[in-house]
């Protein structure tokens, strides 16, 4: 006589398995797919594959394919690339270092908003480190950074007034603001002309 008991837990496992199997054909179909965006140029699917590579999330860990992947997005100005190929660059992880591309990566991303390169932009110019070490500099990047929401940068604002003179931080408050007003109109501009193509179609 079948025992029920047993014929139950087999019958669950059986099912465990044909969902095991049915989630990693969907994740293989999804990262096939995905694959093939980047291949196609998708700088969004560059960027997230390269970080696939990066952390071995799906696929085996490989560095040197992480900054092949990243170089690709970075070159089409996605910034989250730009910062993470400046990241590898600096570290020599997955590419020889090179600490002055690391910083052209950093400034571009920076310049396109991205919070943690203008974070590292105000490090590297705080220490002089690849760059000449410039005190206003660091504060309007500290600055631009925090307004971003970046916390880090916050809290260095503060700290490096006490480095400064009264001048100097009037100075480099000066520049953030003239950065943050130019950023907002260019990506107003931009904003405006994707609206007139859309509606164009």
């Amino acid at each position: 006589m079948i025992n029920i008991t047993r014929a139950l837990r087999l019958i669950a496992l059986l099912l465990v398995l044909v969902s095991t199997c049915t989630l990693a054909q969907e994740a293989l179909s999804e990262l096939e797919q995905l694959r093939r965006s980047a291949e196609a140029g998708d700088s969004a699917a560059q960027f997230e594959l390269g970080n696939r590579y990066l952390y071995g999330d799906g696929v085996v860990a490989d560095d040197f394919e992480a900054a092949r992947l990243f170089r690709q997005a970075a070159e089409q100005d996605e910034n989250n690339a730009q910062y993470n190929l400046g990241v590898m660059l600096m570290q020599g992880k997955g590419v020889i270092a090179d600490l002055p591309e690391a910083i052209e990566w950093f400034l571009k991303a920076a310049n396109l908003g991205d919070a943690p390169a203008q974070f590292t932009m105000a490090t590297l110019y705080a220490n002089g480190q690849g760059v000449q070490q410039d005190p206003l500099l660091a504060h309007m990047w500290f600055t631009i950074a925090a307004s971003g929401g970046h916390k880090a940068a916050a809290a260095n604002v503060v700290l490096y007034q006490e480095l400064m003179s009264d001048r100097q931080i009037v100075e480099a408050q000066r520049m953030a603001t003239a950065w943050v007003e130019d950023f907002n109109e260019k990506r107003a501009m931009e904003e405006n002309a994707a609206a007139i193509r859309a509606g164009a179609q």
